[in-house]
């Protein structure tokens, strides 16, 4: 039961949970949600299993540090055995392990906008944080794919609500964090041929993803023409940031499955400064 707290108390208080940042800048922090979402093609399974080891590990992502969590890489999009063999080519390129990491390609759907799907991923954490290296560590669910985990319509209100509604309700039950990996609507032209572009807006699906949301991430691929493995990273919300972030450019080496950072993002002097990251 929740309590109603005096000034004194609530200076007092202490969070049942480990209360520093998972990922630096207040990218995320213990109980919030982000989201990853980029256009077909854009590395964005990669791109969750390297954010995955780089939380589990509690090593930098991208320049970001990061503080070891528990991870459950929950994905519906592959089947298992195309992401085992995605998984064991970045294992082996990266040289990468962490008893901190677990990963599950259920059978079947998990819809989190139904009672049923809400208790089976319940199960999940619940033995994820018996299993876990640490029990003290947070735990954060990497869903991928969105749309996959909803048996109502995406842009659907009532839909996206009830998805929210459980989700908010596994965050504060298990102080869980979530990391939702999503599609890019379908690119948009004006009267004149010009792609509309509105950042986080081009999230697909209902408005009310974005006003929920804590951070969401873009990706971009910038040489769709030329290889396809390079991508733009960009923060299109941070309602816990402090600072301005600025985006970067990663290089995906499809050889051994290793990003590589190859630009970041200038600042101008007028704008918000930023901390260097290397």
């Amino acid at each position: 039961m929740s309590t109603i707290d005096s000034e004194h108390q609530l200076s007092q208080w202490l969070p049942p949970y480990r209360p520093d940042a998972i990922i630096e800048e207040g990218l995320l922090l213990p109980g919030t949600v982000m989201m990853m979402f980029g256009a077909a093609g854009t590395w964005k399974t990669m791109n969750a299993l390297h954010l995955a080891y780089c939380i589990a590990q509690g090593i930098p992502w991208f320049g970001f540090q990061t503080a070891p969590a528990t991870v459950l890489s929950h994905q519906l999009e592959l089947p298992k055995l195309l992401f085992q063999t995605r998984f064991l080519k970045y294992k082996k390129g990266n040289r990468v392990t962490s008893s901190n990491i677990f990963f599950l390609t259920p059978d079947d759907d998990v819809l989190l906008d139904t009672t049923f799907g809400l208790g089976e991923l319940a199960r999940n954490i619940e033995e994820i944080q018996r299993r876990a290296a640490d029990p003290k560590f947070p735990v954060v669910l990497i869903l991928d794919p969105l749309m996959l985990y909803l048996a109502g319509h995406i842009s659907d209100e009532y839909d996206v609500k009830k998805f929210q509604h459980n989700v908010n309700s596994l965050r504060r039950k298990y102080n869980a964090t979530f990391i939702i990996i999503h599609h890019a609507r379908l690119t948009r032209v004006d009267a004149g041929g010009q792609v509309v572009d509105l950042g986080a807006e081009e999230i697909m699906g209902s408005s009310y993803w974005n006003n929920w949301l804590d951070t969401i991430i873009r990706i971009k691929l910038t040489n769709p023409f030329s290889g396809s493995d390079t991508i733009h990273v960009s923060f299109g919300k941070t309602r816990n940031a402090q600072n301005f972030l600025s985006g970067f450019t990663v290089k995906w080496h499809r050889e051994n499955l290793i990003p590589e950072v190859i630009d970041r993002d200038v600042v101008e002097e007028d704008e918000p400064s930023i901390r260097g990251l290397t």
